[in-house]
Formats: C-alpha cells, sequence, structure tokens
C-alpha cells in the first residue's frame, strides 16, 4: 500500500500542478489563489477554503466567533510541527495530512484483514484512495488527522479495548465534531458485548464516558473565550447552516434542483453522493458491523441536518462502512473493480485540477 499512495500521491502533484499551468484559475481571495493584487501559489493552493481558516487558527488562534465551527487539534498540531520547519505552517500542516493519510491506509487495511480478508481489505482502501474526494486527505484540511483517529478508535474497539477506544474517540472529537459519534458506536459495542444483559453493568462501564472528554474540553476553552460552551454549534449558522432533520434538507434539494433551471453542478452532486451512500448504508446493513455501521450513518445524517448539503462529498470520506460494504461488493462481483475505479479516478483528478485552481468543490 506504501508504493500504491506513493504513486498515487506522485500523479496527483504532477496532474494538478499541470492543471494549473494550463487550465483557467479562479480568483476567490483564499491563500494561494490568484488575485488581482497577487500571484497563483500552487503549494498554498492545497490550503485555500477551510484550509485558509485551519491556517489562520495556527497563526492566530481563535480570534472570531465564526472560528470556532473549526476544531483545534489540526491546528494545534500544525502550530506545534511548524517548529521544526522553521516556522512554516504550511508545510507542518501538508506534512500533518500526507503522513496521517498513509498510517490512515495502512490502520485500515490491516484491520480489514483481520476482519475479513486480504482481497477486502485491499478493495475498501483502493476504492477509499480513488475516491473523487480523497485528495483532501492530503491537503490542508484535518479530514486525514480524523480519519486517522477514528480508525485507531476502531482498531480498539475490535479488540474489545474499550478504555483506550474512548481515549481516541475523545481525541477525534478534537479534530472534528463527527468525533463525538464514535462514542455512541463505543457505548452500543459495550452493550453488545455484555450482550444487552444490563445486570452485568459494573464500574468499568463508566470508561465508555472518557469519550465524551474531549468535546467537553473544547466546551470549557469556549466557554473561557466566549462565554459560550457551545460556540462550536452556535458558530455554525455563520456558515448557513441551522437544525433541520436530514429528510427535510434533502426533499429541499431534490425540490431546488427540480424547480430552478439554473442550479449548480455541485448541488447535483452533493445530492446524488448523499442519496447514494444513504443506499449503500441501508442495503448494506448486514454486511458491515453495527457499531460501523451506526458511526457511517451518523456521518451522513447529522450534516444533512444542517439545511444544506454543501461539502457533502468531502464529509462522506468518513463514511468508512460504505467502503467496506463497496470492498465486499467488489470481491463479488470483480468486473466492477476496473469501471468503478478508473471513473472514480478520473473525476478525483478533475476535481483536485479545479479546486486548486480556485474553485469551490467540497
Amino acid at each position: 500500500m506504501i508504493r500504491i499512495f506513493l504513486f498515487w500521491r506522485l500523479g496527483l502533484f504532477l496532474l494538478t500542478y499541470l492543471g494549473s499551468k494550463i487550465l483557467p484559475l479562479t480568483a476567490n481571495s483564499g491563500l494561494g489563489a490568484v488575485d488581482l493584487n497577487k500571484a497563483f501559489d500552487y503549494w498554498y493552493s492545497w490550503a485555500q477554503w477551510d484550509g485558509g481558516h485551519f491556517y489562520s487558527l495556527a497563526n492566530k488562534g481563535y480570534v472570531l466567533a465564526s472560528d470556532y465551527a473549526f476544531f483545534p487539534l489540526y491546528p494545534l498540531l500544525i502550530n506545534i510541527f511548524s517548529l521544526f520547519f522553521f516556522g512554516n505552517l504550511l508545510i507542518a500542516g501538508l506534512v500533518i495530512s500526507n503522513i496521517s493519510f498513509l498510517l490512515f491506509l495502512l490502520l485500515f487495511q490491516n484491520l480489514l484483514k483481520k476482519m475479513y480478508s486480504s482481497k477486502i481489505a485491499f478493495n475498501a482502501t483502493v476504492t477509499f484512495l480513488l475516491f473523487p474526494t480523497s485528495f483532501y486527505a492530503v491537503s490542508f484540511y484535518s479530514e486525514s488527522l480524523f480519519l486517522l483517529l477514528v480508525v485507531v478508535c476502531f482498531y480498539f474497539l475490535k479488540d474489545k479495548k474499550f478504555l483506550l477506544a474512548a481515549i481516541f474517540a475523545s481525541i477525534a472529537s478534537l479534530a472534528r465534531n463527527m468525533g463525538i459519534f464514535l462514542a455512541i458506536s463505543i457505548i452500543y459495542s459495550y452493550f453488545s458485548n455484555i450482550k444487552f444483559e444490563f445486570t452485568r453493568l459494573d464500574i468499568r462501564f463508566l470508561r465508555v464516558f472518557v469519550a465524551f472528554l474531549g468535546i467537553i474540553i473544547f466546551g470549557l476553552y469556549s466557554y473561557a473565550q466566549s462565554s459560550n460552551p457551545l460556540q462550536f454549534i452556535t458558530a455554525q449558522s455563520s456558515w448557513q447552516r441551522s437544525i433541520q432533520d436530514p429528510v427535510s434538507t434533502i426533499i429541499g434539494n431534490i425540490w431546488i434542483i427540480i424547480t430552478n433551471s439554473n442550479t449548480p453542478l455541485g448541488q447535483y452532486t452533493d445530492l446524488l453522493i448523499t442519496l447514494i451512500f444513504l443506499a449503500l448504508l441501508i442495503f448494506g446493513i448486514k454486511k458491515i458491523p453495527s457499531s460501523w455501521w451506526i458511526f457511517s450513518m451518523l456521518v451522513i445524517l447529522i450534516p444533512a441536518s444542517t439545511g444544506t448539503l454543501a461539502s457533502m462529498p468531502r464529509y462522506l470520506l468518513a463514511s468508512l462502512g460504505v467502503f467496506i460494504i463497496l470492498g465486499k461488493l467488489l470481491e463479488e462481483k470483480q468486473y466492477l473493480k476496473v469501471p468503478i475505479w478508473t471513473v472514480s479516478l478520473f473525476l478525483q483528478v478533475i476535481i483536485a485540477v479545479l479546486f486548486i485552481n480556485g474553485n469551490w468543490v467540497a
């Protein structure tokens, strides 16, 4: 897998760099993007959009109320590791992201080997690597760090090491808000382990609540800085997100597409990929452990409960159960491998070039 990753990473670099040279650039006032007063910068373009907010957090900390929508672990690590790169935040962040993603792929494949087989593990891991938005895992985003913590949590959960699983779930919730949903999977796994016989509960059950420690710490920090322990929730309104049930969000998006002939292409893809992932989880419910299914479903439904499906193609990377289902499907129907992987990689290159060139994609 290391060689596959390196080949993929080199190819991604060459194609996105070439794309930035021959295709139109879009001004967006973000890091690296071309603008009236500055030239395009390829490397900083990996930190556009949300990456710019992580860069600002690593550099200045939480300044605006809207900053609290971004969780602290990734920018904190960038700040620390920048000391090894002469204070260069960009290099530190990209190194963290790339190493985290490689470690995630290795652990994900190894864990699935233990759970299923080498072939299914390989299929699922390669499918993830070639997924159209997986390039975000090597950009200046928190995706890969979060994915690494999630897979480590499930690694310990498989071995019924609930305290260690809870510790990494806690750390994951400092990387992304969706990390808190790991706690639900851990609690379910604990009860499943005791056959849901509540009379068998003892003091050791309290260990699972360590999973909530990360979000509590961030809440206390938010309170100390802004007098609002739930500022990370309140801040969502700054990004046009509000609480709404996922069914209404999906139906609303369908209605917009039907009634508005000028609907952006991105809104079509956001809806389509969300529905595909939901369908795979619903019909594949018996193909993966319940703890994986619960987390994979929650990381779809909760973001879809904010009134918008924007960024869903990126958020869905954390729905790891879907990639396991696809890994098993490709083992059963091997003739699907080449077409699925080819189309997926083709889309990935196009979307990555669009992103580097300054366009919003996810």
